[in-house]
């Protein structure tokens, strides 16, 4: 009987939504539209075109952020102490060469690569280190969300410095996160407004050389330290329109595309001069009641909204597959991830008694609550939402989904009362659940949430905890199933990352979190 209602759901919810498919994240009428392709690049051989689907900040500096695409954009130039490897999921050398804990284990000692230098011809040293450090850490900058503790960094010498969490107490998650810590120059630190708003000065093997136009520019860095890339030129573009980022690598005129609309996937895989690159990345998606937005504070009225929602109907006839129902508050791709019971279930009788145990008997007594979902950003995300609006309508929730175009909805997302909900994705750079966890449910983050006493506990306990064996249990047996009886956000599905590839492209990878590897790359 749930299968039949939601069939009827989903045709109600996709005829309302086909007149707006050409803005909607690259959705059904914009994404297979026919396209006249070429069988030859129309980019410099040397050079790698790539078109990113969300906008560029105001600023440049990795201390303003959590956006993806500057995620993206600040790796092709920036370096981290550590790297990721994520098969063994173990941090391994990069600028860092030696890391070790002293016996308390709260001050980390970490040994530094000598020779390496900064895009404008600076030596990199400990200064510089301990600087990004402690900056990026800080809760003075947006940065400083991503961490449950800040750091507080002392220079040994030039390429030895200490950290020490400015708590007094362990960091669990602080290797970790040296893996998704960007190094800047402490020269660029102590002048952001000259330096960091405006470009990347970085150790990477790539340089920003222009940033114009909604354009970065990279050319390779001679002096790196490491192996340089092939390819000598990256221009990475924000291309806000999902089917002209499709039509422009349909006709050569891009290398690689991002955010490919799951529609898009058999017509770009009929066609031999494009490769389509999938896999499931850090990021899940969720729908985040605002608090100080009531009813969005009773738990029992969020519990309602998440047994109201079909996932496997939103997976399966709206994404076509190219997505997973989200069973947890991370990734699977996530370090210590694990479903959680109540999570992803979807059980209209359960949330008809959430309702009613609430005082809101068949969504009697509570008003109309506005959805914000951006467009061209997040393949589907006006699809999907009209269909949950029609999923809380059959409990007797109404709602009404307010499309935005990604800027007006970055510049509300943060906001405490810009609607009742909002849709957001979370693509961590890394694998450390302390990137998604901390980032969302420490208290006046992205919901404004406060958590509960005993969840806060939890998450002390998680946060301090350095024994990687009992860290994992704190978050598999503790934390998540707290979260999942809070429900402080309702996670929809684990995003399936989609990019179109040229053919003659050969060589290209990504992270978990979807930055680009170019090690390998070449052009044919």
């Amino acid at each position: 009987m749930k299968k039949k209602i939601c069939s009827i759901l989903l045709a109600a919810a996709l005829a309302l939504t086909v007149t707006a498919c050409g803005s909607s994240g690259g959705s059904t009428d914009g994404s297979t539209q026919a396209v006249t392709t070429s069988s030859e690049s129309k980019t410099d051989k040397d050079t790698l075109v790539i078109l990113g689907a969300e906008n560029w900040q105001a600023s440049l500096s990795p201390l303003k952020h959590t956006s993806t695409m500057m995620l993206h954009a600040e790796a092709i130039a920036l370096e981290h102490l550590l790297v990721m490897d994520e098969k063994t999921q173990e941090p391994q050398p990069n600028l860092a060469t030696e890391w070790s804990y002293d016996d308390s284990q709260t001050v980390l000692t970490v040994k530094l690569r000598e020779g390496v230098k900064f895009h404008d011809g600076s030596d990199f040293t400990a200064e510089d280190a301990a600087a990004s450090c402690e900056a990026y850490s800080s809760s003075q900058n947006v940065s400083g969300s991503w961490w449950a503790d800040e750091l507080k960094c002392k220079v040994i010498d030039d390429y030895t410095f200490t950290i020490t969490p400015a708590s007094g107490k362990p960091l669990g998650s602080l290797v970790n996160m040296l893996c998704s810590t960007p190094i800047m120059s402490a020269d660029d630190l102590a002048d952001p407004e000259n330096t960091l708003d405006k470009r990347y000065n970085g150790t990477g093997p790539y340089k920003m050389v222009s940033f114009e136009n909604d354009t970065a520019t990279y050319e390779l860095f001679d002096d790196y330290w490491g192996t340089l890339p092939k390819i000598k030129k990256i221009e990475y573009k924000y291309v806000a329109d999902a089917t002209t980022r499709l039509s422009a690598l349909q006709s050569g005129e891009a290398d690689v595309i991002e955010r490919v609309d799951s529609d898009a996937v058999s017509v770009l895989e009929s066609d031999s001069n494009i490769v389509v690159d999938k896999f499931l990345t850090t990021e899940c998606k969720h729908l985040i009641p605002k608090f100080k937005m009531p009813p969005m504070n009773e738990k029992l009225v969020r519990k309602a909204i998440a047994y109201a929602i079909d996932y496997d109907g939103i997976v399966n006839d709206i994404f076509g597959g190219y997505a997973e129902k989200a069973d947890s508050f991370i990734s699977s791709t996530i370090w210590g991830y694990k479903a959680v019971g109540g999570v992803g279930e979807y059980d209209p009788e359960k949330a008809a008694e959430c309702l009613k145990e609430a005082g809101y008997e068949n969504g009697e007594g509570l008003p109309e609550l506005n959805i914000y979902t951006s467009v061209g950003f997040y393949p589907k995300t006006k699809e999907y939402y009209e269909y949950i609006a029609a999923c809380l309508q059959a409990v007797g929730i109404n709602c009404k989904v307010v499309p935005l175009d990604t800027s007006s909805w970055g510049d509300v997302l943060y906001e405490e009362t810009p609607c009742y909900m909002i849709d957001c994705g979370w693509q961590p750079s890394g694998i450390e659940p302390e990137l998604k966890l901390n980032s969302w449910y420490a208290a006046g983050r992205i919901s404004h949430y406060e958590p509960t006493a005993e969840l806060q506990d939890i998450m002390d306990r998680f946060a301090t905890e350095t024994d990687p064996d009992k860290r994992k249990q704190i978050l598999q047996d503790e934390y998540l199933p707290a979260l999942a009886e809070e429900m402080p956000d309702i996670p929809i599905i684990k995003s399936m990352t989609i990019f179109g590839v040229r053919s003659n492209v050969k060589g290209l990878e990504y992270t978990s979190g979807a930055d680009y590897i170019f090690t390998n790359v070449t052009k044919e």
